[in-house]
């Protein structure tokens, strides 16, 4: 799997041959361009390399390895340093509950991190557990256990270069409490909740740490910020600029937004640079602190970082083998086998309920708690055999790490979206909604009037609706309601459809709650371990009428 084959069908060898030759000089005009970054670079300049929401994208650390050492070449002053969202996001990081994830960022050597709620992901005892075999210095000056009074761990740390200190400041969104699942911080015996994140006085508890570090001797405040800049969490990293004073710096994640170089006013009216590198290592960002006391951020792609460091790369792959291995590790099995094809070999999850369908929808609404779920059956790429069902069954089902968010529409407003899901019945088609907590009758017979703007983006229905006798599942009553077009419902969908609108802006009009819940194989695989008792049953071999199709 982690081998190139030497030739592949219709490539000659001549043609191999040619491309490496090409390769070969694009290595030599990246390896240029490297030079001219690194040229600017000074003996005395302190140099920050960063990173934020890798999610488990390893194949970036090798890369982020190489960097770093190159620019240690150039001045002795080099701090590596991540910003969150590390230990989630992929097979490698579910299989070994962040272990591995840590191992790796060992061989890389970081300085310092921060965390970010996919931190908490695997409960706060296992966090523990990970960040004291990590060997970089953990700050947070914001998670604090109420309990004991006190923060777990240091809300800052100062580096020395030279006669330049530099302090590390941690803080993780407050949201954290939000989307992780809430008894992550309750304290099971008394039922109280144990641990925060100084959510009520966010901005003032950051205020009076940034302040210790400056009577500490710190010349510099860099912040490690796990907050976001759109605010949709509740707090940002821009609103911590402007209600703060004596920060510098803040390198921000969360948001998972691009963000190469901005300044932000604080409190006082001065300056602080602000930067992201995005997320899954799209770039590895550099931070510059030159003699003349100027931070100056600049983000490399990382597709095009000429270099790996053998050492982390060699490695990268030893892991990658051992948690695929690992991947196969039965966690559950199912009674029945859960097709995407049906007899005649079409695809049943793009234009009709089906029994896959109808569970991967379960596992996001019953894990999520919403009213409702949809899932594109574009998404729901293979079968699940009868037998045993492990984590690669469930990646092969699902291999496009989708994060889960939750949201919400008004009944119109998912009227709308099945109407847009149902357009091109009887045609299969990949943005066709599978569904939980609803069910609707669609009238093929109805040509569909679903508008759409010079972009692709639903706009309206114009005319007879395909879809009718729309009804919800009322959990109090236990039973199926008519649709409140006014009413205010709960979705949990993909990311991809929420935020991103996807499929012709299907849910492009929800409004978010929350998101990054979990990546889609988890909350499969939490639905088969800890809410179907570790089996898919024969529940799940009837269709249940949730999608009628005919007049």
């Amino acid at each position: 799997m982690y081998s190139d084959s030497l030739l592949h069908n219709g490539t000659s060898v001549d043609d191999m041959k040619r491309k490496g030759r090409i390769w070969k000089k694009l290595m030599v005009v990246l390896g240029l361009v490297m030079a001219l970054v690194m040229g600017g670079c000074q003996s005395s300049d302190v140099v920050i390399v960063y990173d934020n929401d890798v999610h488990c994208t390893v194949d970036g650390y090798a890369k982020l390895a190489a960097v770093r050492n190159a620019y240690r070449k150039e001045t002795p002053y080099v701090t590596t340093v991540s910003c969150g969202d590390f230990v989630q996001g992929d097979v490698i990081g579910s299989v070994s509950r962040g272990a591995s994830i840590v191992d790796i960022m060992n061989r890389v050597g970081y300085d310092v991190v921060t965390l970010g709620n996919h931190e908490f992901d695997f409960g706060v005892p296992h966090l523990f557990a990970l960040t004291d075999s990590l060997k970089a210095e953990v700050v947070d000056a914001n998670f604090r256990d109420l309990k004991a009074e006190r923060f777990p761990f240091s809300p800052y740390t100062i580096k020395q270069y030279g006669d330049i200190d530099i302090a590390y400041l941690g803080l993780t969104t407050p949201a954290t409490l939000s989307l992780v699942a809430y008894t992550t911080f309750i304290d099971e015996e008394a039922g109280d909740v144990c641990y925060d994140f100084c959510q009520e006085d966010f901005y003032g508890n950051a205020q009076r740490f940034v302040d210790e570090a400056r009577r500490e001797g710190a010349d510099y405040v860099v912040v490690l910020s796990h907050l976001g800049d759109s605010g949709m969490s509740g707090v940002s990293s821009v609103e911590l600029i402007q209600h703060t004073t004596g920060i510098d710096v803040v390198l921000d994640g969360h948001d998972h937004h691009v963000i190469p170089d901005t300044t932000i006013f604080n409190g006082e009216g001065r300056p602080v640079l602000l930067s992201s590198t995005g997320s899954s290592f799209r770039n590895i960002g550099v931070l510059t602190l030159s003699a003349d006391g100027k931070f100056t951020s600049m983000l490399l792609a990382t597709d095009t970082c000429p270099s790996v460091d053998k050492e982390v790369d060699d490695y990268v792959h030893q892991v990658k083998e051992q948690v695929l291995a690992q991947g196969d590790k039965v966690i559950g099995k199912s009674d029945i086998l859960l097709d995407i094809m049906d007899a005649e070999g079409h695809r049943i999850v793009r234009n009709q309920e089906a029994p896959i369908g109808n569970f991967y929808a379960d596992a996001l609404r019953h894990v999520s708690g919403t009213d409702i779920a949809l899932v594109n059956g574009g998404g729901i790429r293979a079968s699940i055999p009868k037998g045993d069902v492990t984590f690669n069954t469930l990646l092969a089902v699902s291999p496009y790490h989708n994060d889960i968010c939750m949201a919400t529409m008004s009944g119109k407003q998912i009227m709308d979206a099945l109407e847009v899901s149902a357009r091109a019945l009887p045609i299969e088609h990949g943005g066709f909604l599978q569904v939980s907590g609803i069910r609707f009758q669609v009238d093929t017979s109805i040509e569909t009037s679903v508008q759409f703007d010079d972009n692709g983006q639903f706009t309206h229905v114009a005319g007879a609706r395909r879809v009718s006798q729309v009804e919800v599942w009322d959990k109090a009553q236990g039973k199926y309601l008519p649709i409140i077009p006014q009413r205010i419902y709960t979705i949990s969908s993909f990311g991809y459809l929420i935020e991103q609108g996807g499929e012709a802006g299907i849910l492009r009009r929800s409004k978010l709650i929350k998101n990054n819940m979990g990546k889609d194989v988890d909350f499969l695989s939490i639905y088969i371990r800890q809410m179907l008792n570790g089996c898919i049953g024969e529940t799940y071999n009837q269709l249940e009428g949730r999608i009628r199709i005919g007049k």
